[in-house]
């Protein structure tokens, strides 16, 4: 009897020892991360969000979209891609392609690289024509009843083909322009994109302008630059300045300059052309030539 007895309070001691082990471990406490070390690693980071710059206002002409949220919008000749959120993206129901935009837009740039920018647009309204204008071509000096695009001969070497061009708008005249190139309306000149060095200044004479007073100051401008020539008709006889009242020329081993006066749709002009000797030099003087035959006289307007 005893003999069961002691076996009896044995497997109760046993039972109620499990149990006590059972309920020590039935809510373990969550032990912390560590690293690699064993010490306890840092909570992350919380996710940072890119920096914006202040606003840029700019002006230019809506080219398109290119995909649901980037917009393409020249501005001053120069294509750029702009990214549109939702909520903006309701100020374009308005505007078409090739309408002249007024717009706010800030550059966004991102912590892990700061390289990599996004051009976003904030605000956008379209810049109406004036009903006077009846649906011509503007600029900031003039008007133009040109149309907005057209096609240029031009010849790069040896080869003669039509190209694309964009009217722009200069003092008191409009010109047509080729993709690789960009005209400053205010500067009134015409450069090489990807080379602004190769560029064309364009001033217009008055009707009383004195060619002999030209030509010296032609000598004295290209002097600078190295011994000046002037090509006389007959050397003048190929190429789309052949008939230029004035055409000069001085070079060195850096760059070749041009001193240019002709008269086109009534009007004297005067092309101070830099060329600097390099690649670019074979597609700018027929590129820039063309266009400046394309010049046309317009009304000024009125400030």
């Amino acid at each position: 009897m005893r003999s069961t007895m002691n076996i009896s309070s044995s497997i109760l001691v046993l039972m109620m020892g499990f149990s006590l082990v059972a309920c020590g471990n039935s809510n373990p406490a969550v032990q912390p991360p560590t690293n690699n070390t064993g010490e306890q690693a840092p909570a992350p980071a919380p996710e940072e969000q890119p920096a914006e710059g202040d606003a840029i206002e700019a002006e230019g002409i809506l080219t398109g979209w290119a995909d649901p949220h980037t917009v393409e919008i020249r501005v001053k000749d120069e294509p750029m891609s702009f990214q549109v959120e939702e909520s903006v993206q309701p100020l374009f129901d308005d505007i078409d392609d090739e309408d002249t935009v007024r717009f706010k837009y800030v550059e966004r740039t991102f912590a892990g690289d700061t390289t990599i920018k996004q051009l976003v647009v904030k605000e956008i309204t379209k810049v109406e024509v004036d009903d006077d204008d009846n649906g011509s071509n503007t600029g900031a000096n003039g008007t133009s009843d040109r149309p907005k695009t057209s096609e240029l001969e031009v010849t790069v070497e040896g080869m003669t083909e039509k190209r694309p061009v964009t009217l722009a708008q200069g003092n008191g005249y409009s010109l047509y322009v080729f993709e690789p190139m960009a005209f400053d309306a205010d500067e009134n000149e015409l450069t090489m994109k990807i080379d602004p060095d190769y560029e064309v200044e364009i001033e217009k004479l008055p009707s009383d302008y004195n060619l002999d007073f030209l030509k010296m100051d032609a000598k004295e401008e290209l002097s600078e630059t190295g011994e000046v020539k002037e090509l006389t008709k007959k050397e003048l006889s190929t190429g789309s300045m052949n008939d230029a009242q004035l055409y000069m020329m001085s070079q060195n081993d850096k760059k070749t300059q041009y001193y240019i006066v002709k008269e086109l749709d009534g009007n004297g002009f005067i092309f101070r052309v830099n060329a600097p000797i390099g690649e670019p030099s074979e597609g700018f003087l027929p590129m820039a030539y063309a266009s400046l035959n394309s010049i046309m006289n317009e009304k000024v307007s009125p400030k």
